[in-house]
């Protein structure tokens, strides 16, 4: 929820497909912190994740298997294009040893054994 400045006490939302509109009470949160860590951590909660696995002087990890699942199809292309270059996206953000063509193979293998974990 970006900067909320003041609460409502009701919002209307109107659906797009028949233009239907009801009431709702927001409910407010707020997050204490979002824990940055260079560890295997859940940024909420600062639990481990699941899908983590040692690599060399580096830590490989998934949030979930469909996370894990883009990574490997990241990490097994041949090529990889950039067609779209007005947004950052996650994979320029992946560290060097992931990106490395190098460390193909040993990542491959570390993922199909994080799969069946």
């Amino acid at each position: 929820m970006p900067n909320v400045t003041s609460k409502k006490q009701a919002i209307l939302v109107r659906c797009p497909d028949c233009g239907d509109t009801q009431s709702y009470q927001p409910t407010y949160t707020q997050h204490l912190r979002l824990l940055r860590t260079a560890q295997a951590t859940d940024p909420f909660l600062g639990l481990e994740l699941w899908y983590n696995a040692p690599y060399k002087d580096h830590t490989l990890w998934a949030y979930n298997y469909q996370h894990l699942e883009y990574l490997e199809q990241y990490i097994e292309a041949k090529l990889r294009e950039r067609n779209n270059r007005r947004y950052t996206t996650m994979v320029e953000k992946l560290p060097q040893f992931i990106k490395s063509a190098k460390n193909r193979e040993a990542l491959l293998k570390v993922i199909q054994k994080l799969k069946h974990k």
